[in-house]
């Protein structure tokens, strides 16, 4: 009976014909993630939006720089996951993408957040209570998840023990699952044939049909989770669309349009941040109004970022098959590296424009440090989402994947009951 059910859902993996690679995604891949050292840079001197560490440089004027990435950065990131899903169910049995994606992605994010996040919390910490002990006190104190030094900071996976940046790590396995129980639906000919003949209705219709969702979440669902549905529908929309060439096709067609009104929609953004979001005055159709185009700036941010690699990063090359296999550890330190430099020059009184380039200087050449060491270092490879690049025997790799599966379990089960 269940191999008759796998057999159901397999049959509906194999359904469209095989997408050839798209160089442009993977570049798109690279510069996404990279952006967010960046982003995540910024987010130490936004004085109005909260973060795990502040810089004593605050200030509002960073913050209209920000909303110029805010809106669509991770959904680009999203949609580029769906896309590279719906290929990878395209080459492989799905048993096989359960098991693999499971390990692939629940490892790290079991390494990251008891190795390389428990640092943001040090930082935290010292900057709003204040600790007495060092970072090595710190962690003997953080491995005991009923220590009272905690008692403010339970949030997380297990007790003060939570995923801060890797958030996008959980939810990729969750909604991994998702599409996986959804999958014969997704992949049925009435889907695929409702989407192709929505394709070639005018754009500007197919861009309304994308946005609708989300301007349905954004009026109904929480500000405070509203990112986790939005990047659900974001990783469905490149599950579904990267079959489709009509979609880029269009895409590149009308990029210099999608990319003068991402312009104009930012110089709204901007003001309405200033003048409605920080005013205590604003009324509340104006707050919905604001909402709405931030929503719409989000969809537009990724169609013109899609439609810029559509057009203009085509081309493969050895430069990008080398950063595509360091982003995902590149992104497992980033934010880690960020706050634990800015952490140690706090105290050192620089400006605000010298601590900031040494901060972007030094994370990249950090992770780039530590990127090189997990790449060269077999055991560590698989930690940090790298494979393993090494011809195991099958009684070595079955090993592993064993104690993988074992690792994983404990996180598994909390992420499946939360």
């Amino acid at each position: 009976m269940l191999k008759r059910i796998i057999a159901l859902w397999q049959s509906s993996i194999f359904s469209l014909q095989t997408t050839e690679r798209m160089v442009e995604l993977d570049w798109l891949r690279v510069l996404a993630f990279g952006l967010l050292i960046f982003y995540h840079t910024g987010m130490l001197y936004a004085q109005n939006w909260g973060y795990h560490f502040k810089s004593s440089h605050i200030n509002t004027h960073i913050e209209s720089w920000m909303l110029l990435l805010s809106p669509w950065r991770m959904g680009v990131i999203w949609f580029i996951s769906g896309a590279a899903l719906s290929s990878i169910l395209q080459k492989t049995p799905m048993t096989h993408v359960l098991l693999n994606r499971s390990i692939k992605i629940l490892l790290p994010l079991l390494v990251g957040v008891w190795i390389v996040v428990p640092i943001q919390l040090y930082a935290q910490m010292q900057q709003e209570v204040g600790l007495s002990m060092n970072y090595v006190e710190f962690y003997n104190a953080f491995l005991d998840l009923s220590h009272p030094l905690f008692t403010q900071y339970q949030a997380g996976i297990w007790p003060h023990v939570d995923v801060n940046h890797l958030w996008y790590l959980r939810s990729l396995w969750q909604f991994t699952l998702w599409i996986l129980v959804v999958l014969p639906i997704l992949r049925s000919n009435w889907l695929q044939k409702f989407i192709q003949y929505c394709l070639k209705q005018p754009f500007i219709f197919v861009c309304l049909g994308l946005l609708l969702p989300l301007w349905v979440l954004k009026l109904t669902w929480p500000n405070e989770t509203y990112r986790y549905p939005m990047g659900f529908v974001f990783l469905l929309y490149g599950f579904l669309l990267v079959h489709h060439t009509t979609f880029f096709t269009q895409l590149c067609r009308y990029w210099q349009w999608l990319l003068g009104l991402f312009a104009f929609t930012y110089i709204i953004i901007v003001y309405g941040y200033q003048a409605i979001w920080l005013s205590s005055s604003s009324l509340h159709w104006q707050l919905v109004s604001m909402n709405m185009i931030y929503t719409a700036q989000s969809l537009l941010g990724v169609l013109a970022i899609l439609a810029l690699a559509t057009r203009f990063l085509k081309r493969p090359s050895k430069l990008l098959t080398n950063l595509n296999t360091v982003v995902f550890p590149f992104y497992i330190f980033h934010q880690s590296v960020i706050i634990a430099l800015a952490y140690s020059l706090s105290t050192l009184k620089l400006g605000p424009w010298l601590e900031a380039f040494i901060i972007l200087l030094g994370t990249f050449l950090v992770c780039a440090i530590l990127c090189f060491i997990v790449s060269n270092v077999k055991i560590l490879r698989p930690l940090f989402g790298m494979d393993t690049n090494y011809p195991y025997s099958k009684r070595v790799a079955l090993i592993g994947k064993t104690v993988s599966i074992i690792a994983i379990t404990p996180m598994v089960i909390k992420l499946l009951i939360v």
